[in-house]
């Protein structure tokens, strides 16, 4: 009996040494590729983002808005939102993790009612925006917004 714990002892040594070899090679196989450089169009579309632009919503949901005082926002190079819903003003942080992915954090505002239709604009878009997580260009200054809530299009407001 004593002759043949030695060598089960070997034996237990040599499988985990090729179980940890074994382990440590799948890792290595799991491990992520270096991430791949933008394309030109990728870099472009990036920096055609309106940041500094006041834009003004011309779409909800494929609807023009109602509220008499136009609904538009400014995106800062500080990644800080700030606009006007058509009854509120609210504001809140965006971050861009690619050259076309947005997303917001949580929205502020106080939420002041004035009445029917207006308020369910407002409510559309800042429910589109707060879902949102893509945006792509729209005509020569303006962009889309799209998420699993809605789209919300803007020009630029003058």
């Amino acid at each position: 009996m004593t002759r043949t714990r030695p060598v089960t002892a070997a034996a237990l040594a040599a499988v985990a040494t090729l179980i940890l070899t074994s382990s440590a090679e799948a890792q290595r196989r799991r491990e992520p590729q270096a991430p791949r450089q933008p394309t030109r169009a990728e870099i472009m579309l990036y920096h055609r983002f309106p940041v500094g632009t006041r834009l003004a919503v011309v779409s909800i949901n494929g609807r023009r808005p109602v509220a008499t005082d136009r609904p538009a926002f400014t995106f800062t190079p500080g990644l800080r939102m700030t606009g006007f819903g058509g009854c509120n003003p609210v504001n809140a942080d965006y971050r861009r993790t690619g050259p076309s992915d947005i997303r917001f954090g949580p929205l502020n505002f106080i939420e002041k009612k004035c009445g029917g239709e207006i308020d369910r604009q407002e409510r559309a878009i800042f429910w589109a925006i707060q879902g949102a997580n893509r945006w792509r260009p729209h005509g020569t200054r303006g962009m889309t917004f799209t998420g699993v809530r809605g789209t919300v299009t803007f020009e630029p407001a003058f």
